[in-house]
Protein backbone atom coordinates (compact mmCIF):
# COMPACT_ATOMS: atom_id res chain seq x y z
CA UNK A 1 0.00 0.00 0.00
CA UNK A 2 1.28 3.34 -0.63
CA UNK A 3 0.93 5.17 2.25
CA UNK A 4 2.79 6.91 5.25
CA UNK A 5 1.30 7.64 8.44
CA UNK A 6 2.62 10.99 9.29
CA UNK A 7 5.47 11.00 11.50
CA UNK A 8 9.02 11.92 11.35
CA UNK A 9 11.32 8.90 9.63
CA UNK A 10 14.44 8.46 10.50
CA UNK A 11 17.75 6.89 9.07
CA UNK A 12 19.63 4.18 11.09
CA UNK A 13 21.95 5.92 13.25
CA UNK A 14 25.68 4.19 13.59
CA UNK A 15 24.74 3.51 17.84
CA UNK A 16 27.70 2.63 18.57
CA UNK A 17 30.06 5.93 17.26
CA UNK A 18 27.42 7.72 20.00
CA UNK A 19 28.16 6.40 22.92
CA UNK A 20 30.29 8.94 24.98
CA UNK A 21 33.79 9.40 24.04
CA UNK A 22 34.08 7.01 21.40
CA UNK A 23 33.15 8.93 18.27
CA UNK A 24 36.21 9.08 15.97
CA UNK A 25 36.96 11.65 13.66
CA UNK A 26 36.96 10.25 10.12
CA UNK A 27 39.77 9.40 8.02
CA UNK A 28 40.72 12.04 4.90
CA UNK A 29 42.29 11.00 1.85
CA UNK A 30 44.89 12.12 -0.55
CA UNK A 31 41.54 13.01 -3.30
CA UNK A 32 39.53 15.12 -1.08
CA UNK A 33 42.21 17.40 -0.82
CA UNK A 34 42.72 17.21 -4.28
CA UNK A 35 40.54 15.56 -6.44
CA UNK A 36 42.25 13.17 -9.83
CA UNK A 37 43.02 14.82 -12.99
CA UNK A 38 41.10 14.53 -15.94
CA UNK A 39 43.20 12.27 -17.90
CA UNK A 40 42.76 9.57 -14.52
CA UNK A 41 39.26 10.83 -14.48
CA UNK A 42 38.76 9.50 -17.82
CA UNK A 43 40.09 5.86 -16.88
CA UNK A 44 37.42 5.46 -14.01
CA UNK A 45 34.67 6.26 -16.58
CA UNK A 46 35.78 2.79 -18.44
CA UNK A 47 34.54 1.17 -15.18
CA UNK A 48 31.09 2.67 -15.61
CA UNK A 49 30.73 1.32 -19.32
CA UNK A 50 27.83 -1.69 -20.48
CA UNK A 51 25.72 -3.29 -23.57
CA UNK A 52 23.54 -0.57 -23.77
CA UNK A 53 21.32 -3.01 -26.12
CA UNK A 54 21.28 -6.18 -23.62
CA UNK A 55 17.22 -6.67 -23.50
CA UNK A 56 15.66 -5.54 -20.56
CA UNK A 57 13.51 -8.47 -20.51
CA UNK A 58 10.56 -6.98 -18.23
CA UNK A 59 8.84 -8.92 -15.55
CA UNK A 60 6.29 -7.09 -13.81
CA UNK A 61 5.52 -8.94 -9.80
CA UNK A 62 2.50 -6.45 -8.97
CA UNK A 63 0.61 -3.55 -9.52
CA UNK A 64 -1.65 -1.31 -7.34
CA UNK A 65 -3.41 1.79 -7.07
CA UNK A 66 -4.33 4.26 -4.38
CA UNK A 67 -5.57 8.07 -4.58
CA UNK A 68 -4.35 8.11 -8.34
CA UNK A 69 -0.65 6.99 -7.60
CA UNK A 70 0.15 3.89 -9.83
CA UNK A 71 2.57 1.50 -8.24
CA UNK A 72 4.58 -1.14 -10.18
CA UNK A 73 6.50 -4.03 -8.72
CA UNK A 74 8.59 -5.49 -11.33
CA UNK A 75 12.06 -5.80 -12.32
CA UNK A 76 14.34 -5.83 -15.72
CA UNK A 77 17.81 -6.89 -16.40
CA UNK A 78 20.88 -4.81 -15.60
CA UNK A 79 23.84 -6.52 -16.90
CA UNK A 80 24.02 -10.26 -18.13
CA UNK A 81 22.37 -12.53 -15.37
CA UNK A 82 22.16 -9.22 -13.03
CA UNK A 83 18.44 -8.32 -12.07
CA UNK A 84 17.38 -5.20 -10.57
CA UNK A 85 14.16 -5.17 -8.48
CA UNK A 86 12.07 -1.73 -8.57
CA UNK A 87 9.22 0.18 -7.59
CA UNK A 88 7.89 2.41 -10.38
CA UNK A 89 5.11 4.93 -9.26
CA UNK A 90 3.29 7.66 -11.56
CA UNK A 91 0.47 10.10 -11.72
CA UNK A 92 -0.25 9.46 -14.99
CA UNK A 93 -1.07 6.96 -17.57
CA UNK A 94 0.56 5.88 -20.38
CA UNK A 95 -1.27 8.71 -22.90
CA UNK A 96 -0.49 11.90 -20.39
CA UNK A 97 2.41 14.20 -21.01
CA UNK A 98 5.62 12.76 -20.16
CA UNK A 99 6.57 14.63 -16.81
CA UNK A 100 9.94 14.50 -15.41
CA UNK A 101 11.44 11.22 -13.67
CA UNK A 102 13.61 10.61 -11.30
CA UNK A 103 15.46 7.51 -9.76
CA UNK A 104 15.61 7.08 -6.00
CA UNK A 105 18.63 5.24 -4.42
CA UNK A 106 17.80 3.64 -0.91
CA UNK A 107 19.70 3.99 2.41
CA UNK A 108 21.70 0.78 3.27
CA UNK A 109 18.79 -0.87 5.03
CA UNK A 110 17.75 -4.59 5.20
CA UNK A 111 14.16 -2.90 3.05
CA UNK A 112 16.16 -0.88 0.66
CA UNK A 113 13.77 0.18 -1.63
CA UNK A 114 10.73 -0.68 0.03
CA UNK A 115 12.21 1.37 3.53
CA UNK A 116 10.12 4.12 5.11
CA UNK A 117 12.29 6.83 3.89
CA UNK A 118 11.98 5.83 0.02
CA UNK A 119 8.11 5.41 0.80
CA UNK A 120 8.24 8.98 1.92
CA UNK A 121 10.68 10.34 -0.98
CA UNK A 122 8.64 8.26 -3.52
CA UNK A 123 5.28 10.03 -2.02
CA UNK A 124 6.51 13.71 -2.11
CA UNK A 125 7.93 13.32 -5.64
CA UNK A 126 4.63 11.70 -7.08
CA UNK A 127 2.64 14.44 -5.34
CA UNK A 128 4.42 16.92 -6.72
CA UNK A 129 3.80 15.72 -10.52
CA UNK A 130 7.14 13.49 -10.90
CA UNK A 131 7.42 9.74 -11.99
CA UNK A 132 9.67 7.80 -9.65
CA UNK A 133 11.83 4.61 -10.02
CA UNK A 134 13.14 3.48 -6.32
CA UNK A 135 15.86 0.72 -6.98
CA UNK A 136 17.24 -1.76 -4.81
CA UNK A 137 20.94 -1.71 -4.96
CA UNK A 138 23.17 -4.83 -4.89
CA UNK A 139 23.43 -7.03 -1.50
CA UNK A 140 20.09 -5.17 -0.43
CA UNK A 141 16.05 -6.06 -0.24
CA UNK A 142 15.26 -8.15 -2.86
CA UNK A 143 19.19 -8.41 -3.74
CA UNK A 144 20.03 -9.57 -0.82
CA UNK A 145 22.89 -12.25 -0.66
CA UNK A 146 24.82 -14.02 1.88
CA UNK A 147 27.12 -11.13 2.23
CA UNK A 148 25.17 -9.24 4.58
CA UNK A 149 22.54 -11.09 7.19
CA UNK A 150 22.04 -8.85 9.87
CA UNK A 151 22.31 -5.15 7.86
CA UNK A 152 23.54 -3.36 10.95
CA UNK A 153 26.34 -0.80 10.40
CA UNK A 154 28.88 -2.52 11.82
CA UNK A 155 27.95 -5.71 9.46
CA UNK A 156 27.83 -2.88 6.30
CA UNK A 157 30.98 -1.71 6.88
CA UNK A 158 32.62 -4.63 8.13
CA UNK A 159 31.69 -6.21 5.48
CA UNK A 160 30.93 -4.59 2.23
CA UNK A 161 31.95 -0.38 3.01
CA UNK A 162 35.63 -1.03 4.40
CA UNK A 163 36.75 -3.99 1.71
CA UNK A 164 38.16 -1.76 -0.92
CA UNK A 165 37.86 -3.89 -3.60
CA UNK A 166 34.82 -5.22 -3.04
CA UNK A 167 33.27 -1.81 -2.20
CA UNK A 168 34.65 -0.48 -5.88
CA UNK A 169 32.55 -3.57 -7.75
CA UNK A 170 29.92 -2.29 -5.59
CA UNK A 171 29.94 1.28 -6.46
CA UNK A 172 30.32 0.05 -10.33
CA UNK A 173 27.16 -1.92 -10.22
CA UNK A 174 25.18 0.50 -9.08
CA UNK A 175 26.65 3.19 -11.26
CA UNK A 176 25.84 0.89 -14.29
CA UNK A 177 22.35 -0.11 -12.24
CA UNK A 178 21.47 3.81 -12.55
CA UNK A 179 22.73 3.78 -16.00
CA UNK A 180 20.19 0.77 -17.08
CA UNK A 181 17.56 2.46 -14.86
CA UNK A 182 17.65 5.75 -17.06
CA UNK A 183 17.50 3.69 -20.29
CA UNK A 184 14.44 1.80 -18.83
CA UNK A 185 12.76 4.97 -18.21
CA UNK A 186 13.48 5.69 -21.32
CA UNK A 187 12.62 2.93 -23.25
CA UNK A 188 10.19 1.38 -21.29
CA UNK A 189 8.41 3.96 -19.32
CA UNK A 190 8.23 6.92 -22.02
CA UNK A 191 10.10 9.55 -20.12
CA UNK A 192 12.02 12.64 -20.89
CA UNK A 193 15.49 11.54 -21.33
CA UNK A 194 16.02 15.25 -20.91
CA UNK A 195 14.41 15.62 -17.47
CA UNK A 196 15.48 12.60 -15.15
CA UNK A 197 17.21 13.31 -11.99
CA UNK A 198 18.39 11.09 -9.25
CA UNK A 199 17.94 11.38 -5.42
CA UNK A 200 20.10 9.43 -3.07
CA UNK A 201 19.67 9.44 0.83
CA UNK A 202 22.91 8.52 3.20
CA UNK A 203 24.58 5.19 1.31
CA UNK A 204 22.66 6.56 -1.74
CA UNK A 205 23.58 9.81 -1.23
CA UNK A 206 27.18 8.69 -1.73
CA UNK A 207 26.30 6.78 -4.72
CA UNK A 208 24.79 9.22 -6.28
CA UNK A 209 27.70 12.00 -5.96
CA UNK A 210 29.37 9.32 -8.06
CA UNK A 211 27.02 8.56 -10.63
CA UNK A 212 26.10 12.25 -11.07
CA UNK A 213 29.68 12.79 -12.03
CA UNK A 214 30.22 9.66 -14.13
CA UNK A 215 26.63 9.64 -15.90
CA UNK A 216 26.65 13.12 -17.69
CA UNK A 217 22.78 12.59 -18.91
CA UNK A 218 21.01 12.63 -15.31
CA UNK A 219 20.03 16.23 -15.22
CA UNK A 220 19.48 17.22 -11.82
CA UNK A 221 21.08 15.35 -8.53
CA UNK A 222 19.93 15.06 -5.24
CA UNK A 223 22.03 14.00 -2.06
CA UNK A 224 20.28 13.68 0.69
CA UNK A 225 22.33 12.88 3.98
CA UNK A 226 25.56 12.15 2.75
CA UNK A 227 28.95 13.31 2.46
CA UNK A 228 32.33 11.78 1.90
CA UNK A 229 33.27 9.28 4.87
CA UNK A 230 30.77 8.02 6.89
CA UNK A 231 32.01 7.84 10.81
CA UNK A 232 32.45 3.96 10.67
CA UNK A 233 34.71 3.96 7.57
CA UNK A 234 38.17 3.46 6.74
CA UNK A 235 39.32 3.94 3.55
CA UNK A 236 38.11 3.57 -0.22
CA UNK A 237 40.07 3.22 -3.34
CA UNK A 238 40.16 6.47 -5.64
CA UNK A 239 37.39 5.44 -8.29
CA UNK A 240 35.10 5.01 -5.38
CA UNK A 241 35.43 8.49 -3.96
CA UNK A 242 32.97 10.91 -4.05
CA UNK A 243 35.95 13.93 -3.97
CA UNK A 244 36.90 12.41 -7.37
CA UNK A 245 32.81 12.96 -8.95
CA UNK A 246 31.21 15.79 -7.11
CA UNK A 247 33.06 18.44 -8.80
CA UNK A 248 32.06 16.71 -12.50
CA UNK A 249 28.58 16.70 -11.87
CA UNK A 250 28.50 20.32 -12.87
CA UNK A 251 26.68 22.30 -14.93
CA UNK A 252 24.05 20.24 -13.98
CA UNK A 253 22.45 21.11 -10.60
CA UNK A 254 23.55 19.56 -7.39
CA UNK A 255 21.22 19.95 -4.47
CA UNK A 256 22.64 18.94 -0.66
CA UNK A 257 20.27 18.17 2.18
CA UNK A 258 22.42 17.84 5.52
CA UNK A 259 21.39 17.67 9.59
CA UNK A 260 23.56 19.94 11.51
CA UNK A 261 24.14 17.39 14.16
CA UNK A 262 24.78 14.72 12.23
CA UNK A 263 27.63 12.35 13.72
CA UNK A 264 27.83 9.84 10.81
CA UNK A 265 28.28 12.12 7.98
CA UNK A 266 29.79 15.28 10.64
CA UNK A 267 29.60 18.41 8.46
CA UNK A 268 32.81 19.98 9.89
CA UNK A 269 34.87 16.68 7.95
CA UNK A 270 32.73 14.67 6.07
CA UNK A 271 30.22 17.20 4.12
CA UNK A 272 31.61 20.70 4.03
CA UNK A 273 34.95 19.74 2.48
CA UNK A 274 33.08 17.55 -0.19
CA UNK A 275 30.68 20.29 -0.81
CA UNK A 276 33.42 22.81 -1.51
CA UNK A 277 34.64 20.28 -4.26
CA UNK A 278 31.27 20.95 -5.92
CA UNK A 279 30.95 23.16 -8.58
CA UNK A 280 27.92 25.55 -9.91
CA UNK A 281 25.44 25.26 -9.45
CA UNK A 282 24.92 23.60 -5.70
CA UNK A 283 23.10 24.51 -3.20
CA UNK A 284 23.61 23.09 0.39
CA UNK A 285 20.30 23.25 2.74
CA UNK A 286 21.23 22.98 6.91
CA UNK A 287 18.57 21.51 9.08
CA UNK A 288 17.65 21.23 12.85
CA UNK A 289 18.71 18.10 13.07
CA UNK A 290 20.92 14.58 12.78
CA UNK A 291 21.00 11.94 10.61
CA UNK A 292 17.58 11.59 9.69
CA UNK A 293 14.93 12.36 7.03
CA UNK A 294 14.55 16.43 6.67
CA UNK A 295 11.26 18.23 8.18
CA UNK A 296 8.68 19.47 6.61
CA UNK A 297 10.21 22.98 5.36
CA UNK A 298 13.26 21.24 4.02
CA UNK A 299 11.06 18.86 1.75
CA UNK A 300 9.13 21.88 0.40
CA UNK A 301 12.61 23.77 -0.35
CA UNK A 302 13.55 20.31 -2.52
CA UNK A 303 10.37 20.71 -4.11
CA UNK A 304 10.90 23.89 -5.09
CA UNK A 305 14.44 23.60 -6.01
CA UNK A 306 13.49 20.31 -8.03
CA UNK A 307 10.47 22.14 -9.73
CA UNK A 308 13.11 25.05 -10.84
CA UNK A 309 15.86 22.58 -12.05
CA UNK A 310 13.76 18.99 -12.91
CA UNK A 311 10.94 21.38 -14.90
Amino acid sequence: MFRLKPSRVFFPLVLSSLAAGTLQKPPADAWLAKPVDDRTFQTYLEFFKYDSGLPFDPRTIEVSEMEGVRKEHLSFQSTPGVRIFANSYSVGGPSSPRPASVIVLHLGGTQGKDSAPINRVAELLTRGGWNVLAIDMLYFGERSTDLLTTFTDPENHERLYNQPSLYLDWVVQTVKDIGRSYDFLVHQGNADPERIGLIGLSRGAIIGEIAGGADRRLAAVVAMGGGHFDAQEREHLPAACPANYIGRISPRPLLMLQGKYDTDFVPETSVEPVYRLARRPKQILWFEGGHSFPPEESQAAMLKWLGENLK
